[in-house]
């Protein structure tokens, strides 16, 4: 009695087993069939299909067969076929998940390997860019500290300075070729100073000579007019109520004479003092050069006329104002004048003509007197110039040197021509400077 109660639950059992469970274990029978990647797991899957097949027929004839006539043999193959396929399912699980975990512990691993190389890649990248910046700085750097040695070993006015090897085209090679284009031009510069402090040396040692010169042409100068002074006047007081008429009007001749020719050379003397003063600067005023021309004329025409030299002044008309100094340039036209007059024999003529040109104003002194010999012309206007026409006018080479410099602190130039003989004539020009800041304005 309990038997076929048993198998009457059995049999009930296995009419719940409806065929839409036993088509989805088909379907992931054939899944797994499908996506099989352990070993061992293919032998499995094919075990559970062949018995799913038995299953399956073992199942359909439980259900179809009525259950009183069920057999033990046959309900006990289902149960034992259940438990083979359940057992099987155990394995293929086990196989799966044991699968899994070692895929885990793989993805585990792998992780700690990437995680691993992550920080050695990390180190390695930061290690290379540490000496990529080392080898770029130093590259930046090295070129900088090789100017910067070059740069504190040059000093100005060595005369040799270094060229710099360009290693780039980049700024840093700019940089470079500009301080080789600077110490060119200070090695070029350098060269010019030395050239003209050269001449500079040459025009001192030069200077020093005429001075000694003059030194020495001045002291005979003196020498010989105070000696002949005071013979004459020696006789005139010691024996004059015994001498001749005749005889003392030539001593009292010579003895005026003899006076002229000193107070030109203390007159020349004084134009030493004159070269420091005319080396300070003064204010300019703008003036009507006519005006300034004919005043400062005026005495030398008196002196022209005694002499029987005829002077002629030809100013142009309508001349602008001129800015000048209305102390110093006024004794650049009596020193001119005055030598055209000192060199001039009588019946001579001397002209003195002012014109405007452009931007500049011409001053032109021609004379008709004996001339200056053409050796002398280089050097007419240095400081202590004797020759042998001044020497014998008593004078010691001062005035045109005068001249120049005032004519060069308005600005402008001088030049001579000459031809011994026939006259001389100098030219000079001043620019027509504007009224400035500072200079005053008048009509004189």
């Amino acid at each position: 009695m309990g038997g076929l109660i048993y198998l009457s639950a059995i049999a009930q059992s296995a009419e719940v087993i409806p065929a839409e469970v036993l088509s989805s274990l088909s379907s992931n029978l054939d899944i797994c069939r499908e996506n099989i990647t352990e070993s061992g797991e293919r032998e499995l899957t094919d075990q559970l299909l062949d018995n799913y097949h038995r299953y399956e027929r073992l199942v359909q004839s439980l259900t179809e067969v009525d259950t009183g006539h069920w057999s033990n043999k046959r309900f006990a193959a289902f149960l034992v076929l259940t438990a083979d396929m359940v057992a099987l399912l155990d394995n293929l699980v086990s196989i799966n998940e044991e699968a899994m975990e070692r895929a885990e512990q793989r993805t585990r691993l792998l992780a700690s390997r990437a995680q691993r190389n992550a920080a050695i890649l990390f180190i390695v990248i930061i290690i290379a860019i540490l000496a990529l910046s080392y080898f770029l700085s130093y590259r930046i750097a090295r070129p900088i500290m090789t100017l910067a040695s070059h740069l504190s070993n040059a000093q100005e006015g060595r005369g040799v300075y270094p060229t710099v090897r360009i290693q780039s085209n980049d700024e840093i090679g700019f940089l470079v070729n500009s301080f080789n284009r600077l110490f060119s031009r200070l090695e070029q510069y350098d060269l010019y100073r030395d050239e003209i402090l050269s001449i500079e040396k040459e025009k001192v040692r030069r200077g020093e000579e005429a001075k000694g010169r003059f030194i020495a042409e001045i002291s005979h100068q003196l020498k010989t007019p105070m000696t002949s002074l005071a013979m004459s006047v020696g006789m005139l007081h010691g024996g004059g109520e015994g001498l001749s008429a005749e005889k003392r009007g030539k001593l009292v001749t010579t003895a005026n004479e003899d006076c002229i020719r000193l107070a030109a050379l203390i007159n020349e003397l004084v134009d030493i003092s004159c070269l420091e003063a005319m080396s300070r600067p003064r204010l300019k005023e703008t003036l009507d050069i006519a005006v300034v021309i004919r005043e400062c004329i005026a005495p030398l025409i008196k002196q022209a006329d005694d002499k029987g030299i005829s002077v002629d002044i030809d100013i142009s008309e309508d001349l602008p104002q001129v800015t000048i100094d209305s102390f110093r340039f006024p004794w650049v036209i009596t020193n001119l004048v005055g030598n055209a007059l000192r060199y001039t024999d009588r019946g001579g003529r001397i002209k003195l003509k002012i014109y405007k040109q452009g931007q500049l104003f011409y001053f032109q002194c021609t004379d008709t007197g004996s001339g200056i010999d053409p050796q002398y012309l280089p050097q007419i206007f240095d400081r202590f110039t004797q020759f042998s026409e001044r020497g014998k006018s008593g004078t010691v080479g001062l005035g045109l040197a005068i001249v120049k410099d005032i004519i060069e602190q308005h600005g402008g130039d001088i030049q001579v021509q000459s031809r011994l003989g026939e006259g001389t004539t100098f030219t000079f020009w001043i620019p027509a400077l504007k009224e400035e800041k500072g200079e005053k304005s008048t009509d004189h």
